[in-house]
Protein backbone atom coordinates (compact mmCIF):
# COMPACT_ATOMS: atom_id res chain seq x y z
CA UNK A 1 0.00 0.00 0.00
CA UNK A 2 2.67 2.61 0.79
CA UNK A 3 4.19 2.07 -2.67
CA UNK A 4 0.92 2.95 -4.43
CA UNK A 5 0.64 6.18 -2.43
CA UNK A 6 4.20 7.21 -3.34
CA UNK A 7 3.65 6.51 -7.06
CA UNK A 8 0.39 8.50 -7.06
CA UNK A 9 2.05 11.36 -5.22
CA UNK A 10 4.94 11.39 -7.74
CA UNK A 11 2.49 11.50 -10.66
CA UNK A 12 0.64 14.38 -9.04
CA UNK A 13 3.90 16.26 -8.43
CA UNK A 14 4.99 15.65 -12.03
CA UNK A 15 1.65 17.04 -13.27
CA UNK A 16 1.99 20.12 -11.07
CA UNK A 17 5.56 20.75 -12.23
CA UNK A 18 4.50 20.38 -15.88
CA UNK A 19 1.62 22.81 -15.33
CA UNK A 20 3.93 25.36 -13.70
CA UNK A 21 6.46 25.04 -16.53
CA UNK A 22 3.75 25.34 -19.18
CA UNK A 23 2.27 28.44 -17.51
CA UNK A 24 5.70 30.05 -17.20
CA UNK A 25 6.55 29.27 -20.83
CA UNK A 26 3.17 30.56 -22.04
CA UNK A 27 3.45 33.78 -20.03
CA UNK A 28 7.01 34.38 -21.24
CA UNK A 29 5.98 33.82 -24.84
CA UNK A 30 3.01 36.17 -24.62
CA UNK A 31 4.93 38.76 -22.60
CA UNK A 32 7.25 39.65 -25.47
CA UNK A 33 7.35 42.86 -27.47
CA UNK A 34 5.62 42.50 -30.85
CA UNK A 35 7.93 41.73 -33.76
CA UNK A 36 6.77 44.84 -35.66
CA UNK A 37 7.66 47.14 -32.75
CA UNK A 38 11.05 45.52 -32.25
CA UNK A 39 11.76 45.70 -35.99
CA UNK A 40 10.82 49.40 -36.04
CA UNK A 41 13.43 50.06 -33.34
CA UNK A 42 16.04 48.03 -35.22
CA UNK A 43 15.19 49.92 -38.44
CA UNK A 44 15.65 53.22 -36.61
CA UNK A 45 19.00 52.06 -35.25
CA UNK A 46 20.32 51.10 -38.69
CA UNK A 47 18.82 54.12 -40.53
CA UNK A 48 20.46 56.57 -38.13
CA UNK A 49 23.92 55.00 -37.76
CA UNK A 50 23.24 53.38 -34.41
CA UNK A 51 26.79 52.12 -34.05
CA UNK A 52 27.89 55.77 -33.83
CA UNK A 53 25.26 56.89 -31.32
CA UNK A 54 26.51 58.39 -28.08
CA UNK A 55 24.59 55.67 -26.19
CA UNK A 56 24.44 52.83 -28.69
CA UNK A 57 22.18 49.77 -28.35
CA UNK A 58 23.43 46.21 -28.12
CA UNK A 59 20.87 44.56 -30.38
CA UNK A 60 21.69 41.13 -28.92
CA UNK A 61 20.29 42.15 -25.51
CA UNK A 62 16.59 42.46 -24.57
CA UNK A 63 14.90 45.65 -25.78
CA UNK A 64 14.21 46.59 -22.15
CA UNK A 65 17.96 47.25 -21.82
CA UNK A 66 18.16 49.69 -24.74
CA UNK A 67 18.75 53.22 -23.51
CA UNK A 68 15.89 55.61 -24.20
CA UNK A 69 13.27 52.90 -24.77
CA UNK A 70 10.44 52.66 -22.24
CA UNK A 71 8.29 49.53 -22.32
CA UNK A 72 5.06 49.10 -20.35
CA UNK A 73 2.75 46.10 -20.75
CA UNK A 74 4.96 44.72 -23.53
CA UNK A 75 4.65 47.79 -25.75
CA UNK A 76 7.00 50.69 -26.46
CA UNK A 77 5.40 53.78 -24.89
CA UNK A 78 8.33 56.20 -25.03
CA UNK A 79 11.38 56.66 -27.22
CA UNK A 80 13.69 59.37 -25.88
CA UNK A 81 16.96 59.69 -27.78
CA UNK A 82 17.89 63.32 -27.22
CA UNK A 83 21.50 64.44 -27.80
CA UNK A 84 22.42 60.96 -28.96
CA UNK A 85 24.13 61.58 -32.32
CA UNK A 86 21.38 60.06 -34.48
CA UNK A 87 22.38 60.80 -38.08
CA UNK A 88 20.18 59.86 -41.02
CA UNK A 89 16.51 59.68 -41.96
CA UNK A 90 13.64 58.30 -39.93
CA UNK A 91 12.42 54.99 -41.36
CA UNK A 92 8.78 54.62 -42.37
CA UNK A 93 8.46 51.72 -39.93
CA UNK A 94 8.58 54.17 -37.02
CA UNK A 95 4.84 54.35 -37.58
CA UNK A 96 4.62 50.77 -36.28
CA UNK A 97 5.31 52.00 -32.73
CA UNK A 98 1.56 52.52 -32.38
CA UNK A 99 1.56 52.69 -28.58
CA UNK A 100 4.10 55.51 -28.33
CA UNK A 101 3.11 58.39 -26.09
CA UNK A 102 6.44 60.23 -26.28
CA UNK A 103 8.78 60.49 -29.27
CA UNK A 104 11.67 62.77 -28.36
CA UNK A 105 14.51 63.04 -30.90
CA UNK A 106 15.66 66.54 -29.88
CA UNK A 107 19.15 67.72 -30.83
CA UNK A 108 20.49 65.14 -33.27
CA UNK A 109 21.41 65.38 -36.95
CA UNK A 110 18.31 63.78 -38.44
CA UNK A 111 17.44 64.87 -41.96
CA UNK A 112 15.00 64.34 -44.82
CA UNK A 113 11.23 64.53 -44.52
CA UNK A 114 9.21 63.45 -41.54
CA UNK A 115 7.56 60.16 -42.55
CA UNK A 116 3.81 60.30 -43.12
CA UNK A 117 3.59 57.09 -41.06
CA UNK A 118 3.88 59.28 -37.93
CA UNK A 119 0.13 59.69 -38.41
CA UNK A 120 -0.25 56.06 -37.23
CA UNK A 121 0.90 57.01 -33.73
CA UNK A 122 -2.62 57.54 -32.44
CA UNK A 123 -1.63 57.59 -28.73
CA UNK A 124 1.21 60.09 -29.11
CA UNK A 125 1.12 63.02 -26.67
CA UNK A 126 4.53 64.58 -27.34
CA UNK A 127 6.46 64.79 -30.61
CA UNK A 128 9.81 66.55 -30.36
CA UNK A 129 12.02 66.65 -33.45
CA UNK A 130 13.56 70.06 -32.69
CA UNK A 131 17.22 70.93 -33.37
CA UNK A 132 17.73 68.60 -36.33
CA UNK A 133 17.93 69.25 -40.08
CA UNK A 134 14.56 67.93 -41.23
CA UNK A 135 13.23 69.40 -44.48
CA UNK A 136 10.00 69.70 -46.43
CA UNK A 137 6.48 70.13 -45.15
CA UNK A 138 5.03 68.91 -41.90
CA UNK A 139 2.93 65.91 -43.01
CA UNK A 140 -0.84 66.37 -42.94
CA UNK A 141 -1.06 62.95 -41.29
CA UNK A 142 0.13 64.46 -37.99
CA UNK A 143 -3.28 66.14 -37.83
CA UNK A 144 -4.78 62.67 -37.26
CA UNK A 145 -3.09 62.27 -33.86
CA UNK A 146 -6.00 63.32 -31.64
CA UNK A 147 -4.04 62.72 -28.42
CA UNK A 148 -1.19 65.11 -29.42
CA UNK A 149 -0.51 67.76 -26.77
CA UNK A 150 2.99 69.06 -27.58
CA UNK A 151 4.64 69.50 -30.98
CA UNK A 152 8.21 70.80 -31.02
CA UNK A 153 9.61 71.29 -34.53
CA UNK A 154 11.84 74.35 -34.08
CA UNK A 155 15.36 74.75 -35.48
CA UNK A 156 14.89 72.62 -38.60
CA UNK A 157 14.70 73.36 -42.32
CA UNK A 158 10.96 72.79 -42.66
CA UNK A 159 9.18 74.80 -45.36
CA UNK A 160 5.57 75.56 -46.20
CA UNK A 161 3.04 76.06 -43.45
CA UNK A 162 1.52 73.99 -40.69
CA UNK A 163 -1.38 71.71 -41.64
CA UNK A 164 -4.52 73.73 -40.90
CA UNK A 165 -6.25 70.75 -39.29
CA UNK A 166 -3.71 70.82 -36.46
CA UNK A 167 -5.84 73.56 -34.91
CA UNK A 168 -8.69 71.05 -34.58
CA UNK A 169 -6.74 68.65 -32.37
CA UNK A 170 -8.67 68.57 -29.07
CA UNK A 171 -5.72 68.25 -26.67
CA UNK A 172 -3.06 70.35 -28.38
CA UNK A 173 -1.47 72.72 -25.85
CA UNK A 174 1.75 73.95 -27.44
CA UNK A 175 3.58 74.14 -30.75
CA UNK A 176 7.12 75.47 -30.93
CA UNK A 177 8.22 76.18 -34.49
CA UNK A 178 10.66 79.11 -34.49
CA UNK A 179 13.92 79.02 -36.48
CA UNK A 180 12.40 77.19 -39.43
CA UNK A 181 11.60 78.35 -42.96
CA UNK A 182 7.90 77.87 -42.34
CA UNK A 183 5.29 80.54 -42.78
CA UNK A 184 2.80 81.30 -40.05
CA UNK A 185 -0.76 82.19 -40.86
CA UNK A 186 -1.64 84.67 -38.12
CA UNK A 187 -5.35 84.22 -38.79
CA UNK A 188 -5.00 80.58 -37.79
CA UNK A 189 -5.79 79.76 -34.16
CA UNK A 190 -2.44 77.97 -34.00
CA UNK A 191 -0.76 81.36 -33.91
CA UNK A 192 -1.72 81.50 -30.23
CA UNK A 193 0.29 78.33 -29.59
CA UNK A 194 3.39 79.62 -31.33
Amino acid sequence: MPHIFVVTELKTMKTIILLVLFTFTFNTATAALSSSEKQALIDLYHATNGDDWTASWDLTTPVENWKGVTIINNTVVALQLTNNNLNGELPTSIGNLVNLKVLNLHNNTLKGNLPTSLGNLGKLKQLNVSLNTFQGNIPEEISKIDSLEYLYIYANDFTGSLPTKLSELPHLKRIRMYATNMQMDTTNTLAILY
